[in-house]
């Protein structure tokens, strides 16, 4: 071991041997050893039996030998004769001379008093010999850690005095498994290998020394502390070093630190940072400076923002000690750890990943038929109501290894309440892709879900697909949903097609009408809902004249929000409609008694029509007035009702060899909703134009927010984003991120509630609506302060209107994503919780650089008219700063 100071102290008549031999064997590599007799001096009356009666002459005569047998325990030797010292001289002498460790003679009462002063002023370890000691080097080393910050004790004195050729066993109240060992090893730097063995209690050790001093004998106990018990009681086998008392600068009832494992996909790791809440659940760390050490040493210190943080790219370490950071820092960071996480990578060994809230008996059933051959189990947690400790001793109590990696931390979802518990069986699957994406061999994914989610690669179990009603296994049990992955690529790029984009509520009105009026065989129209206003009575005769003409018309609308079906609702529209000849009507998921959440929030979001199989269009347009009726059409006043006011939305016309994908979603959605199949005729190619589209089921994948996210993360140079509803923190992270990359990030949102100058329009819901306002402004807000260039849509001065009504800010209901140039998307999926999740979606992604460049344009035109979101505005800041509190308030609209 490695200290160069150290004083050695004896009483008068004491045996230096035994102390001496300690001293060679710990410390071989002394530079100085100052060796001090204590004269005689008169003592209490209890302590008396311990006064020997030698004098002070007698004392100073056994210099001589003392020093000859001294000799070469170090570089250099001095010993004297003193006076008998207190603590506070003790302590003053060690200072002096920079004692790193105090070695005694047998342990005597007498000297606790002057030990406690000298261990509350200098920082000195206490080196107490044995009744024989071995002159052979040291090799076997037992550490009593009984408790975390004794472990830290532990490890940052094996760090500073450890060597190779040590073998060290830690005597701890718990056994922890031989990886966790190697991550203590590993953080603290410890360079000896490390082995431990379970001691529960301080008594249980004294039986246990006693037991084990024969079968395996120690060279050298190493404690961190020293019950006044075990100093009187226990028949050391061994010397013992007490080490130097760890100085806290942890704050008072400080609450704890929680962390999870951390998941290294190749770029920055993630982190997700809470405390130990009072009351309820964990709560997202405050912001403040951590330090993640490794290898004994700071390996990097970052801040915490909102409970979050990344830690670079290229950190090879396996396992991580973290603390909180303070003023200047602790002098000694391995003492200073307050959690320890690994750092998972992928390995050989398959992966199964659990859903850490599974009940405490699946737990233990999983943990009875793990074994080599069978896949290594990784709790996640997708709820973040259960902290991680709790979480880490469910596992080790079932017998799991105690590994547990955040969801949030793995998406980067943030800290959003709108990620509810029904969508943690498809957010498990996404874990599961990302990290099979990154190498991890994930084999299957155990949820608690009563919907499988579609896999990539991987099977979706819940518990009764592996054990039935009595515990029983069902054979390899391993029987998994449709594989159907979730990322872009899995959508084929279709070539061959004519496609047209808009944003103009006039000609996607004629498109439909031309697509009706023109249809001659079939004529196939989806939509979330529908009103009998102007535009949906116009719509509406134009279905029934073209089954009126022998063209078979199928309609199919969202039950609940079409009005039509639920609760005994009935659409005066629809109706009329479902009793036109030629015209079949069909409703998505009716609700007839009390719902539960799923029922209210997985609906059929997709809007499509698809005329004799040649033609198609997709977009986000309902049947109603605001979505197909331009700003010019219409007169606007101050008095106006929002629901005059027409909304800013997008689409686009197909045709060729795509529009067959297309129809397929529409027979799916047709059939499920209780519609007789179809046969859908192949279109012949009709342009140059390729497309990819995609259809997200709900609650079933996410492919519509996967594919949001590959386009973001694909843009080197610039991208738009079209939106009026509120962003998903994960998407918002990954704008955030193509800020940082360089890219130039331009948004166009809007007003729920459409605004004349600084008022609202009256109407239903306003207020309601415009709180909705300020909940989708408050998730641009960070954008604006990162540099994004966020404008609010603006129209002014059409014919008609009010001249005094000023700039009107309508609602933006378009979808829309365009990237470098390149590539584009239009469809039905907002960039919210409800469309990535919930509600089935379908979206059009073009690959055509042309058609790209073109729509980009037309956005610059609407962004330059628009009002754009100053960061230098006092008036911004104020308002970021009044709705800050509602970037983590749960996303509710869903039109």
């Amino acid at each position: 071991m490695i200290f160069r100071r150290a004083l050695l102290l004896l009483e008068p008549a004491a045996d230096a041997g035994p102390a001496l031999s300690a001293l060679r064997r710990v410390a071989p590599t002394l530079e100085h050893l100052l060796v001090l007799v204590q004269a005689p001096a008169s003592s209490p009356g209890w302590f008396d039996a311990e006064v020997s009666p030698t004098t002070e002459e007698e004392a100073a005569s056994a210099l001589g030998p003392l020093r000859e047998s001294s000799a070469g325990a170090a570089k250099q030797v001095e010993v004297q004769l003193v006076p008998a010292l207190d603590g506070d001289a003790l302590a003053t002498l060690c200072e002096a001379e920079q004692i790193e460790l105090l070695a005694l003679g047998s342990r005597s009462l007498r000297a606790l008093p002057m030990l406690y002063t000298l261990r509350k002023r200098q920082p000195v370890a206490l080196l107490w010999s044995s009744e024989t000691v071995s002159a052979a080097p040291l090799r076997e080393v037992g550490c009593v850690a009984l408790g975390q910050r004794a472990r830290a004790a532990i490890g940052a004195f094996l760090r500073d005095h450890s060597t190779a050729s040590l073998r060290v066993t830690l005597l701890s109240d718990v056994r922890p498994p031989p990886e966790a060992v190697a991550s203590f090893r590993e953080v603290a730097g410890i360079p000896s290998p490390v082995a431990s063995t379970e001691v529960v209690s301080w008594s249980s050790m004294r039986s246990w020394f006693q037991g084990s001093s024969a079968d395996r004998p120690f060279d050298l106990l190493v404690l961190a502390r020293l019950p006044l018990s075990v100093f009187l009681d226990v028949r050391w086998p061994a010397p013992a070093l007490l080490l130097p008392p760890l100085s806290s600068s942890r704050p008072f009832a400080r609450r704890s630190l929680e962390v999870a494992d951390l998941v290294d996909d190749g770029g920055p790791l993630r982190v997700r940072l809470e405390e130990e809440a009072a009351v309820g659940s964990p709560g997202a760390l405050p912001d403040q400076s951590l330090a993640f050490v490794s290898g004994g040493r700071v390996v990097a210190t970052l801040g915490a923002v909102d409970g979050e943080a990344e830690l670079p790219a290229g950190l090879r370490a396996t396992s991580l000690g973290v603390y909180r950071m303070g003023g200047e820092g602790p002098s000694n960071p391995v003492a200073a750890i307050e959690q320890m996480v690994d750092v998972l990578r992928p390995g050989e060994r398959p992966v199964a990943l659990l859903d850490a809230e599974l009940p405490d008996e699946v737990l233990r059933a999983l943990a009875a038929s793990s074994g080599p051959a069978e896949p290594e189990q990784l709790a996640v947690r997708l709820r973040p109501t259960r902290s991680f400790t709790a979480i880490r001793e469910r596992l080790r109590a079932a017998g799991l290894a105690p590994r547990v990696v955040d969801a949030r931390a793995v998406l980067d979802e943030g800290s959003a309440l709108d990620v509810s518990e029904e969508v943690d069986p498809v957010r498990l699957a996404r874990v599961a892709s990302r990290m099979r994406r990154a190498g991890f061999p994930v084999v299957s994914i155990l949820h608690r879900g009563p919907i499988h989610p579609w896999t990539e690669g991987f099977v979706a179990l819940c518990a009764p697909d592996l054990w039935d009603a009595g515990g029983v296994r069902r054979g390899d049990g391993l029987h998994g949903p449709p594989v159907m992955a979730m990322s872009l690529a899995s959508a084929e790029s279709i070539g061959g097609n004519r496609i047209e984009l808009e944003h103009d509520n006039a000609r996607a009105r004629g498109w439909l009408l031309e697509a009706i009026r023109g249809s001659a065989r079939t004529l196939h129209l989806q939509v979330y809902m529908a009103l009998g206003d102007d535009v949906g009575t116009l719509v509406g005769d134009a279905l029934a004249e073209a089954g009126a003409r022998g063209v078979a018309v199928r309609v199919l609308v969202d039950s609940l929000h079409g009005l039509h079906g639920s609760f005994g609702a009935t659409n005066p529209l629809l109706d009329r409609l479902s009793r036109s000849p030629g015209v079949e009507l069909r409703t998505s998921r009716p609700l007839h008694e009390m719902p539960s959440l799923t029922d209210l929030k997985r609906r059929d979001h997709r809007k499509l029509v698809v005329a004799d199989g040649q033609v198609a269009l997709v977009g986000g347009r309902n049947l109603s007035h605001e979505y197909y009726t331009g700003f010019g059409e219409v007169p606007l006043t101050e008095a106006s009702s929002w629901r005059e006011v027409p909304w800013l939305d997008a689409g686009a016309r197909v045709e060729g060899t795509a529009v067959g994908a297309l129809a397929a979603s529409f027979r799916e959605a047709w059939t499920e909703a209780g519609g007789a199949p179809f046969g859908i005729t192949a279109p012949a190619p009709a342009g140059d134009s390729r497309a990819r589209v995609i259809v997200h089921r709900g609650l079933r994948d996410a492919r519509t927010l996967e594919a949001y996210l590959e386009l973001i993360a694909s843009a080197r140079s610039h991208l738009y984003l079209v939106n009026g509803f509120p962003l998903a923190l994960e998407l918002q992270h990954a704008l955030l991120g193509a800020l940082r990359r360089g890219v130039r990030v331009r948004v166009l949102s809007g007003h729920v509630t459409p605004t004349h100058g600084d008022q609202a329009f009256s109407g239903p819901w306003s207020a309601a609506r415009t709180v909705a306002t300020e909940l989708v402004h408050s998730r641009l807000d960070p954008l604006v302060e990162a540099g994004a260039d966020v404008r609010y849509f603006a129209v002014k001065g059409r014919p008609g209107w009010s001249p005094t009504i000023g700039v009107v800010h309508p609602h933006v209901h378009a979808k829309s994503v365009s990237v470098d140039g390149l590539r584009c998307t239009v469809g039905s999926a907002n960039l919210d919780i409800t469309a990535s999740y919930w509600e089935s979606e379908l979206v059009l992604l073009t690959e055509d650089a042309a058609l790209t460049r073109a729509y980009e344009a037309s956005l610059d035109a609407l962004m330059e008219a628009s009002t754009r979101v100053q960061k230098e505005d006092p008036a911004w800041h104020q308002r970021a700063l009044r709705r800050g509190w509602m970037r983590h308030w749960p996303g509710v609209l869903s039109v």
